[in-house]
């Protein structure tokens, strides 16, 4: 009888351990789709796409899920799943599982995106999380929605994470809303204050145009552990979905540093990185300290600053690769040359390229800063002022005198 006994509160345990003890995945993977409601280009990628994970599936202790926004008038691929708004997916070696339709969704939610993070969690927990968002993009400003650089409130978000669910990237046309960078760091936050008891969010991928900016990185550095993008326009068919599900599915284990570095290699562009979030501190603080010498230059010699050699993103003139920025000043290639501090300069430049260096886990990858012309920072400044880099470092009083001569 005691045996019995015994075995009987054994079993009684068991069954109260949490899920999560029972069955936790190694990795749970997320895409965020957000397709074009006005044609059928992006949706048509990113059909080719599932098509492309669905190949391989997500392998052993692995799950690779996809929230896709559909068009509103509905299309289907040859499974005949229904496409109209939003739907969620599970994508196994040759199939695409129906994990429920949402109707019409507004992808560019911090809401949604909470949602979407929240049932992932919670239907297939597991020891690391990536997430990509599939979207059109616009570098670090947002141009729609809530706490846009249109809004009265540039940055603010609404957002609850205990709400029962009923821009910068993820631009969703129906509801003429998008996700911006500071909806996108609190939502993962909240996460990570939820459900990551050991640490942040592994790693986020935007596969979506100029998200690659040092005010993007500085502003997830608490939210997850690696970032990837690019600091240009990307092509419409987007990240190596093949090669992503095939490392999963090839691999018992990864590493998210791992992970990360062949998100970001498998699409041969060098232009494309993975850079580590810890290290943003670091690059910010690099800025910060040559942006105070260019203050003291320009208060000095009353003159601004003209690189040479530079390179900007994208169809206008809003971000600049940050690596040719610091070696103009390295290498002198300035117009405050005169300036008294003009060796301390130098050297500032020198550190800023090392400080990137640092920061970048992947051979090649390209990290931009903002640098708007004059009619460009006026318009979109306040959005500007709310991000943590221009909080935490003086970039933003240098386009101040700059581009509008306050001092």
């Amino acid at each position: 009888m005691k045996k019995i006994a015994l075995m009987l509160i054994g079993a009684l345990a068991i069954m109260a351990m949490p899920a999560l003890c029972l069955a936790e995945n190694e990795w749970t993977v997320i895409v965020y789709m957000v397709n074009d409601d006005k044609d059928t280009t992006l949706e048509n990628a990113n059909f080719r796409n599932l098509n492309n994970m669905k190949s391989w599936g997500p392998g052993e202790n692995k799950t690779l899920l996809v929230q896709l926004d559909g068009m509103s008038t509905g299309s289907s691929d040859e499974q005949k799943l229904n496409y109209k708004g939003g739907s969620r997916l599970r994508v196994e070696k040759d199939k695409l599982i129906d994990e429920g339709v949402l109707g019409e969704t507004n992808m560019g939610s911090p809401q949604t995106l909470w949602d979407c993070l929240k049932w992932a969690h919670d239907k297939y927990p597991a020891k690391h999380y990536a997430l990509i968002i599939n979207s059109h993009g616009s570098g670090v400003f947002t141009w729609w929605g809530d706490g846009s650089v249109s809004s009265s409130e540039p940055g603010k978000v609404v957002f609850n994470p205990d709400r029962r669910p009923g821009r910068f990237v993820a631009y969703d046309h129906t509801d003429h809303d998008a996700l911006t960078i500071f909806e996108v760091a609190e939502v993962l936050k909240a996460f990570n204050n939820r459900y990551k008891t050991d640490g942040k969010f592994d790693v986020v991928g935007f596969d979506a145009c100029m998200p690659a900016g040092a005010e993007v990185l500085y502003q997830l550095r608490d939210a997850c552990d690696y970032m990837v993008g690019s600091p240009e326009t990307t092509p419409i068919n987007g990240f190596n979905y093949d090669a992503m599900a095939k490392l999963m599915a090839r691999n018992s284990t990864i590493k998210p540093d791992a992970f990360a570095i062949d998100m970001a290699e498998r699409l041969n562009n060098s232009q494309i990185g993975a850079w580590k979030t810890a290290q943003a501190a670091q690059v910010v603080f690099a800025v910060n300290q040559l942006a105070m010498e260019l203050l003291n230059a320009m208060n000095e010699t009353g003159k601004s600053f003209a690189l040479r050699g530079q390179a900007a993103f994208g169809k206008g003139t809003n971000y600049w690769d940050l690596v040719k920025v610091g070696e103009a000043f390295y290498r002198e290639n300035s117009d405050l040359n005169g300036a008294s501090n003009r060796s301390v300069i130098k050297q500032m430049g020198k550190e800023l390229v090392d400080a990137i260096a640092g920061a970048r886990v992947t051979r090649n990858g390209i990290i931009s800063i903002t640098w708007p012309e004059k009619a460009d920072y006026q318009k979109y400044r306040a959005f500007y002022k709310a991000l943590d880099m221009s909080r935490d470092a003086k970039w933003d009083e240098v386009l101040d005198r700059r581009e509008l001569g306050i001092k």
